[in-house]
């Protein structure tokens, strides 16, 4: 009686064993489940009526060091357990404010009106008062009429008819002098000024009627003249062995075969040689792995991206190799650790980026050569990322899958090879910002007129923007860059003529001194 009474007891604790184990299971997982609907609730909050700012504050020390810079650091400068709370927090410096370009100046002599002494001898100039100031000409809008003379001989000898020689104009047909087709470029590429803004500036101000669809259309038929000029633009990034790319959203209403809903994206290129600065945007519809991977045919080196699935096929079959951008790495861990506030693996994840990105502005800060930063990087950063790879793979199973900081340690163990790659060459940036950058140039005018109506806009629109940012880039002015180029192209008749139009090969002192004459 008594054993069969022992066996009864030992599988009822057993069952409730069991049972006391599946409910703390049950309550872990609602824990974690509880963790996760509040992040996704702090971040929604935080979405709609927080700040937007991706800067990180150490909820165990919120106050920053005045003394961080003063501070020795440790040999490898690793993540040791020890220094896992130390915060490193520059001390604040004032921007310098930026020199803004200066003006084409005109020198005016006043003259003294009367430079006889009482001597009787004429004066001389000894030297001149100087005062600048600045001079604003208000713009002049005209109606040019061009007569070409007619000759012929008095004694009516036959064959003796001749006609002065047209001006050549890049769109010989069009009523617009380069100098307005250049206006209208910069003013809605560059001073995001809707067409219809310019209709109605036209037409109040000057009197003058151009509609938004003819200017829409000059800017339409003017890109194949500009076609030889983006090909050499697009040459210089598959030559050189360091690009980047990214791509956003654009809308076009008239797309044969696609509903206007959906959606089709315009994408950024960087890359050329030093002092080749070169941004190309293009519009692609659909078909993205191959058209991204076409784009890169011939190309070898590396190319920042982020890691989307457009770029996948890339990757996989040509000779270059991703260096994925760890901007978007942190930015997984940045929201989770402004939702919670107690000291979680989050928070060490933004610890370490932040020593990394301290390390990139020590080499910005000192202007290091490509090789200086290699060598930096190797000596600090890629002990720090040794051993954020071992707690990675340390805390992740240790992780809800489907949490977003599940999803965070997901996406950079899978990538990890992609978002150390900037180790191994010191021209390669640690993120895509400055490719971001000029995303958001064009992301701010796509604000101003929402959508194209036609696919042949949208590649219209992509062209201009494409030239006028490469001639940022290479500190031309854009307007006037723009004029010198439509002056110019009419009389482009061999490969050279168009090189020449490159912006590293038009001097900014010629666009200056046309636009003086």
């Amino acid at each position: 009686m008594i054993s069969k009474e022992l066996q009864r007891l030992k599988a009822e604790n057993e069952r409730l064993k069991s049972e006391l184990e599946q409910e703390v299971s049950h309550r872990k997982n609602a824990c974690s489940a509880y963790d996760y609907l509040l992040q996704q609730f702090n971040q929604l909050k935080r979405a709609q009526f927080g700040s937007r700012s991706e800067k990180y504050n150490d909820p165990d020390h919120p106050q920053q060091s005045l003394f961080d810079d003063r501070q020795p650091e440790s040999e490898n400068n690793t993540i040791s357990s020890d220094e896992s709370n130390v915060v490193d927090i520059s001390s604040y410096k004032r921007r310098k404010k930026k020199r803004n370009k200066e003006p084409i100046k005109r020198v005016i002599i006043i003259p003294v009106t009367d430079k006889v002494c009482r001597c009787g001898r004429e004066k001389k100039v000894i030297r001149h008062e100087v005062r600048e100031f600045y001079h604003h000409q208000p713009a002049v809008f005209e109606k040019i009429e061009q007569r070409r003379e007619v000759v012929a001989c008095a004694s009516g000898c036959s064959g003796s008819i001749d006609t002065a020689k047209c001006p050549k104009h890049v769109l010989p047909k069009i009523k617009a002098s380069h100098s307005l087709l250049s206006h209208i470029i910069v003013s809605k590429f560059i001073d995001r000024q809707p067409l219809y803004h310019l209709e109605k500036q036209f037409k109040h101000r000057f009197g003058v009627n151009i509609t938004r669809q003819q200017m829409a259309n000059w800017l339409i038929i003017l890109k194949p003249k500009l076609q030889p000029l983006l090909n050499l633009l697009k040459d210089e990034i598959i030559n050189y062995d360091v690009a980047s790319m990214d791509a956003t959203g654009l809308q076009v209403l008239r797309e044969p075969g696609r509903p206007p809903t959906r959606k089709s994206y315009a994408y950024c290129f960087r890359g050329g040689a030093p002092g080749k600065k070169v941004v190309i945007l293009e519009y692609n519809a659909e078909n993205h792995k191959h058209y991204v991977a076409n784009w890169f045919t011939g190309f070898q080196g590396f190319i920042h991206s982020d890691a989307d699935p457009f770029f996948n096929l890339l990757a996989s079959q040509s000779e270059a190799n991703l260096s994925l951008c760890n901007t978007h790495a942190r930015r997984k861990f940045e929201p989770i650790a402004k939702a919670v506030k107690t000291d979680d693996a989050s928070h060490h994840a933004m610890r370490v980026y932040r020593k990394l990105y301290k390390i990139e502005r020590e080499a910005k800060n000192n202007n290091m050569t490509p090789h200086e930063r290699y060598e930096l990087r190797l000596k600090k950063s890629k002990p720090i990322l040794d051993e954020f790879k071992l707690w990675l793979d340390k805390t992740y199973p240790t992780t809800l899958v489907k949490s977003a900081l599940g999803k965070a340690f997901q996406y950079v163990i899978k990538h990890w090879d992609g978002l150390i790659r900037f180790l191994d060459d010191g021209r390669l940036e640690i993120d895509n910002n400055l490719t971001e950058q000029e995303i958001k140039m064009f992301v701010i005018i796509r604000k101003n007129f929402l959508f194209c109506t036609s696919v042949a806009g949208a590649q219209a629109l992509c062209a201009h923007f494409s030239l006028l940012r490469t001639a940022i880039a290479n500190g031309h002015e854009p307007y006037r860059y723009i004029k010198a180029v439509l002056d110019a192209l009419p009389s482009c008749q061999t490969l050279e003529d168009y090189e020449a139009l490159l912006p590293w090969n038009l001097e900014r002192d010629q666009t200056t001194e046309q636009q003086a004459a």
